[in-house]
């Protein structure tokens, strides 16, 4: 039986350290498709000394961008609920990375080496990046505005051959350029016309707060931090590698005989998926001299530089252990039918699952707010359910 959806605050204690009272009238036109009622004031009393667990460094870049600090928060935000998403039929879910009112960066399994700490350092890394150039692109930011717009010189060089060319061959000269971005798909025919223009989110800026902020800037001296710094890296690599090229058409009666085009973030699903892929072959690191920090990689180093790595075994997560981070799976909801990673089988550990008739109550129909908060409804569902020992 399926009850009437109700409101609910975000469980996350993000949500209620980062101007939830501010932002309480806040619609965003862009990220919602409503009206825009409000903008919240981004100050440093309310972003930054409400919130605890940021060191003295991510403290600092607060003081001076309290507006894209608070977007950075947005994209942990982001980036644990897409985890969640990811790992949804998996013995450790992200729900570890929640809770506390503090950063996920807090939580015990990212002080170690694991698989799922090589995929959660990524995710939020990736999410930093793509808020802050969302952000950017929205002119939600005074730091930062639209980024590239495509006009180097290489690239007009590149369009006088292309109409040199044309017009030897007897035919009207193109306007369009090729793509230089990598990442990108490939740039229109001949027929085509169109330039670059319109706002490019800025991947340039929100790289490289997102390194401020998760990087260390000292050389990192142990292979837990050289593990952590990588995996960043490939996370923001990931957002690099799927921008995608939109545009708008120019034209009497919507015509689409010229088109102005912008480079753009990709959805964060896509982002997640990919990293999902590389978590699948994520590269076990064989450490050399733990003491001192050095390791050698069984493969070549530039081998390594899109792949996820670690150098620590999983546990099983099966039974609660706050010293790793793992919530155990008792009480986790199963599929009796399904061999995969969700069955009960596997999920349950061996321990079996007892059929009961369960009243779930949870988020859903989640909307982001700018800035900076997740509103969720709250549905109830009762049904029968089979659930972990």
């Amino acid at each position: 039986m399926l009850e009437e959806p109700r409101r609910r605050a975000p469980p996350w204690g993000l949500a209620a350290l980062l101007l939830l009272a501010a932002c309480s009238r806040v619609l965003s036109n862009d990220i919602l498709g409503l009206k825009l009622l409000a903008e919240p004031p981004l100050t440093v009393n309310t972003v930054c000394l409400t919130l605890s667990g940021l060191s003295k460094r991510q403290l600092g870049l607060c003081l001076r961008s309290p507006d894209v600090t608070a977007s950075a928060l947005q994209g942990l935000h982001i980036a644990v609920h897409e985890c969640q998403h990811q790992l949804r039929d998996q013995r450790w879910n992200c729900s570890a990375l929640e809770g506390g009112g503090r950063l996920p960066h807090h939580s015990a399994i990212l002080k170690r080496g694991f698989r799922e700490s090589a995929f959660s350092y990524s995710m939020l890394a990736a999410g930093v990046m793509h808020a802050v150039a969302t952000a950017c692109s929205l002119g939600k930011l005074v730091s930062c505005g639209c980024g590239w717009k495509g006009g180097a010189e290489q690239d007009r060089l590149r369009a006088k051959l292309l109409q040199l060319q044309a017009l030897s061959r007897g035919k009207s000269f193109p306007h369009s350029l090729p793509s230089p971005v990598p990442g990108l798909s490939p740039g229109p025919g001949p027929q085509d016309t169109w330039e670059w223009g319109g706002c490019n989110h800025d991947m340039d800026f929100g790289e490289k707060f997102s390194r401020d902020f998760l990087d260390s800037r000292e050389a990192p001296r142990d292979i837990q931090a050289r593990m952590r710094i990588h995996n960043n890296r490939v996370g923001r690599q990931v957002v690099t590698e799927n921008l995608k090229r939109k545009c708008k058409c120019h034209g009497t009666s919507g015509s689409c005989q010229f088109k102005t085009c912008w480079r753009a973030a990709p959805e964060f699903r896509v982002v997640g998926s990919a990293l999902k892929e590389r978590l699948g072959r994520a590269v076990f690191i064989d450490t050399h001299n733990r003491n001192s920090g050095a390791f050698q990689p069984r493969l070549r180093p530039r081998r390594l530089s899109g792949e996820l790595v670690y150098f620590e075994k999983s546990p099983d997560f099966c039974e609660r252990n706050p010293a790793v981070g793992s919530p155990g799976t008792r009480g986790r909801a199963c599929n009796k039918t399904s061999h995969l990673l969700d069955g009960c089988g596997s999920l349950c550990c061996g321990r079996g699952h007892n059929v009961l008739q369960k009243t779930q109550v949870g988020r859903c129909h989640c909307r982001f707010h700018w800035c900076c908060y997740v509103l969720c409804d709250e549905c109830s569902v009762t049904e029968w359910v089979n659930v972990c020992k």
